[in-house]
């Protein structure tokens, strides 16, 4: 059966007709994309009242397999904003009385204090606690949970860039910084049961649907351990309830953790074995560095505010070299994580040398660039720059970390435009983090560009982009990153019937307006699979 959407605003992020009226849509699949006369003929029609449409957004780096362990571990999240001396109580109030078992929280920022166990033991002496900083890269154990792991005098960090803090006395004080170390401390997460997987993927489907994403790529699906969750995933694909595309990734560690041959064999596994008509296993994702809360950004000259510190170096470059290598020659997309600018030369080295045969080539998150690099970047001319719209939010901490001039050239989104490089945007989150809003990251992106003192952006302004820029960063880009361009991206006829319909137009509304643009549905292969109801709760219904 044919079905006719017209009388709207629909912004097709397809070059050659970026504008339209009206589509249609048969068996799933865009037939038809035109003006309101171009179809009149069909006899089934919806008529969209003027509303704007857009094609289903892609995140084009988020971690939606951690929020499905997150949701079955009832993760607690707090506001990044909390001071040490408020995490104990703050995170007691938030644990349903009668529980038992481990805390886990996310949220805290350690750039607000000096954090340790004893911030959390006077409320929880007798059950274990761990809290991960809201970026993923620090991770805080009570008392209890220490010792539930063996974390003691005697325990080892992984290596000078990545390890458990200790004070004077030489006694771990419950801070552990970067992923190596905090690799270590998984153990205490335990397993959960397929059930409870089960029920947080059809909650973070739904919400991602509401978000208007229909497609998504994760980015540390796997690192050698059990994966459990892919068997859901492709039961949940061919049974018709998998409400969106989803790219997986296997991350790279190094050596150290893995052989690289042995790395190669269980991707090369998963990919077999997971793919399904919505769902693929096929990118490596490696670490070059670390994040500018930590100091753990790898950066070419010195942090401001300690002279000492240039950052760290998480994966080898010798390490990435021989995966990328391994990878690119079996047809592995390869997708890594470069945030301070001597990262960024390194991954460039990576990828314009034994990388350079990937299906696709990414660097993620960019907050830094040399001058050089842009250049190099440009004249590679496939490599794509992904990052979250929403960091270039003003914050006094990163000016003290960084100093002024340097923090005046992080991510330099508009010279990659103009240079040529493809830009895309993703949440680097589960559902729930306010990165997952699209439209406050398009705000984020375009504000910049008008006036960023005046919209709390970090300058300068010329590296804003525009909207419409923006929207191709959610969509088409995503969509090509990803290797999905010629199934989704785009209101393209022959392609995937993904699309959302929107309360306003995101491209004329008042700019302050557009990150309360809400998705009234949200359309997958032609099928509604969320669509907000007037007077509902809010979180709208999902079909499939």
């Amino acid at each position: 059966m044919e079905t006719a959407f017209y009388n709207g605003i629909v912004y097709t992020a397809d070059a050659a007709v970026p504008v339209a009226q009206a589509f249609v849509v048969r068996d799933g699949t865009f037939v038809a994309v035109g003006t309101n006369s171009d179809v009149a003929a069909c006899a089934t029609k919806v008529d969209l009242g003027g509303r704007c449409v857009i094609p289903g957004l892609v995140d084009s780096h988020c971690h939606i397999l951690s929020g499905i362990q997150q949701a079955a571990m009832n993760m607690i999240f707090l506001e990044n904003e909390i001071l040490p001396e408020e995490l104990g109580e703050t995170l007691s109030e938030e644990v349903a009385p009668g529980s038992d078992g481990l805390v886990a929280a996310m949220g805290i920022d350690i750039t607000k204090g000096t954090f340790s166990a004893r911030d959390l033991d006077g409320h929880f002496p007798d059950r274990p606690v761990m809290v991960f900083s809201f970026d993923g890269h620090a991770l805080l154990l009570n008392t209890c949970a220490m010792q539930a792991l063996g974390v003691d005098r005697e325990v080892e960090d992984p290596d000078e860039n990545s390890y458990f803090v200790r004070g004077q006395d030489g006694l771990p004080t419950g801070l552990v910084i970067e992923i190596p170390a905090m690799m270590r401390c998984r153990s205490l997460m335990g397993d959960e049961t397929e059930g409870d997987h089960g029920e947080a993927l059809e909650g973070l489907l739904q919400a991602y649907a509401s978000c208007g994403y229909t497609t998504a790529f994760d980015a540390m699906s796997a690192d050698g351990e059990a994966a459990e969750v892919f068997p859901l995933l492709k039961e949940f694909d061919e049974s018709g309830k998998l409400t969106m595309r989803i790219s997986g990734s296997f991350c790279y560690h190094g050596e150290e953790y893995m052989e690289p041959e042995k790395a190669l064999d269980y991707m090369r596994e998963l990919r077999d074995s997971v793919r399904s008509d919505n769902l693929r296993m096929d990118t490596l994702k490696m670490i070059a560095d670390g994040t500018v809360e930590e100091h753990s950004a790898l950066l070419s000259e010195p942090y401001a505010d300690q002279p000492q510190c240039r950052g760290s170096e998480l994966t080898g470059a010798e390490d990435m070299r021989t995966m990328a290598q391994l990878a690119a020659e079996d047809g592995f997309r390869i997708h890594i994580h470069a945030i301070g600018d001597r990262a960024v030369t390194e991954v460039l080295e990576v990828l314009g040398g034994p990388g350079r045969t990937a299906p696709t080539r990414t660097i993620a998150h960019n907050q830094i660039y040399r001058a050089e690099d842009i250049e190099r970047i440009a004249r590679e001319g496939d490599i794509f720059f992904q990052t979250t719209p929403h960091w270039v939010q003003f914050d006094e901490a990163t000016v003290a970390f960084l100093g002024e001039k340097r923090a005046g050239r992080q991510f330099p989104f508009g010279t990659m435009r103009r240079n040529g490089v493809a830009v895309t945007f993703g949440s680097d989150a589960c559902v729930g983090e306010p990165s997952c809003n699209a439209f406050a990251g398009m705000f984020y992106a375009a504000a910049r560009a008008e006036d960023p003192e005046r919209f709390g952006c970090f300058p300068p302004a010329e590296e804003g982009i525009s909207r419409e820029e923006a929207l191709a960063a959610y969509t088409i880009a995503g969509a090509r990153q990803l290797g999905w361009e010629k199934e989704t991206g785009s209101i393209t006829a022959g392609k995937s019937a993904d699309f959302v319909i929107l309360d306003r137009d995101p491209m004329t509304c008042p700019i302050a307006e557009l990150p309360d643009t809400t998705v009234l549905e949200t359309w997958f292969r032609g099928e509604q699979v969320f669509r907000l109801d007037a007077g509902d709760d809010g979180e709208g219904k999902t079909r499939r």
